[in-house]
């Protein structure tokens, strides 16, 4: 069995959700003992060096397919056809119109479906069209049952779908190097502890109920500084605003986007970590604090209550005094802190990516008939 794998993320310079998937996939892949032959196909050389050793070594190959236009749609079906794969495995994207394999597609949200208007026309388009593709395809991973649930409501029939809950890398831990007071401007500030959310700033993220509720424990509460670390967006200019209208912008902190490095120092030495989002299809950030032994709050709907389970604060992410009463929790109940740190540990556990990439080549296999 040959796969071929539309590995064009594997090249970004920075890594959100979908590259940190297709990154941590690929480095289980390779540890796997009875993993299949997968050739990884990108539009230009991967330039991370541990990245590119990994694509050099089995069970990989790399193809470097060069098109000035029609990349998907025209170049790599040739590909395909030319290394005579089994099936094409899609981490976050359109299908091809014509392939010349069966495909499985990675369904990661659909949260274009609940705040359409938080995408502008382009993003929207794209995404109708992913969802095409995912009707299309012989079948669909889904990062969550949250997920699941959601595809099916659009009519994909539930057979064709199988849950591949994501893992956290081993990176994330509660022993490793802390934060240095250069890292980033106002590093040198968190020396004595902070509050801190890696959601991205973008609408459904929530920041700004959080910001709100922020302001309402340091009326009550010598609250340490709020980190929101993200890359920096017209919403995140946005936050700044809204934070200097609540009087609390010297207290908040926006690093935009930081290294995988910097950013496993920024979850060991947080006092809580705070992701109050309206949606997720799974809620990555939550696993990962946990797993470096940060206790959690985070929203009682979607992705992140399934992955949180009991060993995080819940809270109603529309209500903001809700947010704020649980934050407070969090920075004087020590018991509390200690009981969810243990939890989240044992949580974070269960989330493996060889588990991810196991149940992934089960999917292959099934698909492609091997």
């Amino acid at each position: 069995m040959r796969i071929g794998l539309d590995a064009r993320t594997l090249a970004a310079e920075e890594r959100s959700g979908v590259e940190h998937y297709v990154v941590n996939l690929a480095r289980a892949l390779a540890r796997l003992a009875d993993s299949p032959e997968i050739i990884a196909y990108s539009d230009r050389p991967v330039s991370d060096p541990e990245l590119a050793a990994l694509l050099a070594g089995p069970p990989f190959s790399a193809r470097v397919v060069r098109a000035p236009r029609g990349w998907l749609q025209v170049a790599l079906p040739l590909h395909l056809r030319r290394d005579r794969v089994s099936l094409a495995h899609f981490p976050s994207t359109v299908l091809p119109r014509l392939l010349p394999c069966p495909a499985v597609v990675t369904v990661h949200d659909l949260a274009w479906k609940r705040f359409p208007e938080t995408y502008d026309p382009a993003d929207l388009k794209m995404q109708e069209e992913a969802l095409r593709s995912a009707r299309r395809a012989a079948h669909v991973l889904a990062v969550s049952e949250a997920t699941a649930r959601d595809l099916r409501e659009e009519g994909i029939a539930g057979e064709r779908i199988t849950v591949t809950p994501l893992g956290v890398s081993p990176r994330f831990s509660p022993e490793g190097p802390r934060l240095t007071p250069d890292a980033f401007p106002g590093a040198e500030r968190l020396a004595d502890g902070y509050l801190l959310s890696t959601a991205g700033l973008r609408p459904r993220k929530n920041l700004g109920r959080l910001l709100e509720a922020y302001r309402q424990v340091r009326a009550q509460l010598p609250a340490p500084p709020l980190v929101l670390a993200g890359g920096m967006t017209e919403h995140g200019r946005e936050l700044q605003a809204r934070a200097e209208r609540l009087g609390i912008s010297e207290h908040v902190l926006f690093p935009g986007y930081v290294s995988d490095d910097v950013l496993a120092a920024l979850y060991r030495g947080a006092a809580a970590f705070a992701y109050p989002s309206l949606y997720e299809g799974f809620g990555l950030p939550v696993l990962e604090a946990m797993a470096s032994g940060v206790p959690v709050l985070t929203s009682n709907v979607s992705g992140t209550a399934e992955v949180a389970g009991e060993a995080a604060l819940l809270v109603n992410p529309e209500d903001s005094e809700e947010i704020a009463g649980a934050l407070a929790r969090l920075l004087t109940d020590d018991s509390l802190r200690r009981d969810l740190r243990a939890r989240g540990l044992a949580r974070a556990r269960e989330f493996t990516w060889e588990r991810t990439a196991r149940e992934t080549v089960a999917v292959y296999r099934q698909v492609a008939g091997d």
